[in-house]
């Protein structure tokens, strides 16, 4: 049995839920149990749509150390052999106290701690603290799966075809919440600029958009404007557009498996430093973070324009995404979870 600790809410990125899906996914196909725990009944739909069971815990979300008496009983009524966490809530004290009593398999997005667990999952770039080899290593103890190769994308993006012509299409994607509204600025603007004006905008609204309703009477105004929510196939989009406006996140690194050219922006301090990395690797271009720029849906576009009116620069990005992620990221993180047992 893997049990998957994670939660989506109104504060966290649904992006947690989707990537452990991912990894989950791909347990399944090794035939291994898994299931997810949750503190509180949110986004519990895409679970059960994936086919998988979970419990609520009726915690709270943002103070996990506060659950560990929940955790260390639910743990001990059964056989667990590993309980991956994603949680930016994740404690060192949380982790090294689950870690005693079975192998911890945190996704660690920042490398700010020295946690005390079993495997230690780094697939994000970092520049400024100290870098872990690519690949898988151990250190101390801790098994390492580090950089790109083991970004857990879903299972689609490991078997892509490109033998079709992109279509004359934007896709738009800024979240499961979109806090600032940039899908609605962004089309307000992109939509009258002449450069853009042959063009098709695909909008991804996220389940928890406070702004659908606007989005939507944009659509019934301007039939350019597609709105798509809780689509099962984002990466048909993602291979049919000719170039992506993106939130920071997961996500960009489906955009790359999928090579589509795409300009980023980043509206939380945890998508700064990974919008930013993509960038400086020419895989992207970056427009900053829209919290400090009041013309960001004006920047924004004029950036996507070098795309639209060059082919040649969205070939170089199609060639430059794909070879740096190839969607297979899940299928490795399986296989280790698979294979690694830890003596308890």
């Amino acid at each position: 049995m893997i049990v998957f600790r994670v939660d989506a809410n109104e504060q966290v990125a649904t992006g947690h839920l989707m990537r452990t899906l991912s990894i989950a996914s791909a347990c399944r196909k090794r035939g291994l149990t898994c299931e997810f725990w949750l503190a509180e009944e949110k986004e519990t739909e895409r679970i059960a749509k994936a086919g998988f069971p979970y419990r609520i815990l009726e915690t709270r979300w943002d103070a996990l150390e506060d659950e560990l008496p929940v955790m260390k009983q639910r743990l001990q009524a059964q056989p667990v052999d590993w309980l991956v966490v994603d949680s930016y809530c994740a404690t060192v004290r949380y982790l090294a106290e689950l870690n005693r009593m079975v192998p911890v398999f945190y996704v660690d997005d920042f490398r700010r701690e020295h946690y005390e667990v079993s495997a230690l999952l780094q697939y994000i770039p970092c520049r400024e603290r100290q870098k872990t080899p690519e690949g898988l290593h151990e250190k101390d103890g801790v098994q390492y799966l580090t950089g790109f190769l083991y970004a857990p994308l879903r299972e689609e993006f490991s078997r892509l075809s490109f033998d079709k012509p992109r279509e004359k299409s934007i896709l738009l994607s800024t979240g499961g919440t979109d806090p600032y509204n940039m899908a609605g600025r962004i089309l307000a603007y992109g939509t009258r600029m002449q450069e853009l004006q042959d063009y098709l905008w695909h909008v991804i609204v996220g389940s928890m958009n406070r702004n659908e309703n606007m989005l939507r009477e944009l659509a019934a105004e301007n039939p350019k404007i597609i709105l798509h929510k809780n689509i099962p196939d984002m990466w048909r989009y993602m291979q049919q557009c000719e170039a992506a406006v993106s939130a920071g996140g997961t996500t960009l690194l489906e955009l790359c498996a999928c090579g589509i050219p795409t300009v980023c922006f980043a509206f939380a301090d945890n998508q700064l430093e990974f919008a930013e990395e993509m960038a400086e690797h020419n895989l992207l271009i970056y427009a900053g973070d829209v919290r400090e720029k009041d013309d960001a849906p004006h920047a924004i576009c004029e950036k996507l324009v070098c795309y639209t009116k060059d082919a040649g620069k969205r070939e170089q990005s199609f060639e430059r995404m794909r070879r740096l992620v190839d969607g297979k990221g899940a299928e490795r993180i399986a296989a280790f979870l698979q294979q690694y047992k830890r003596d308890v």
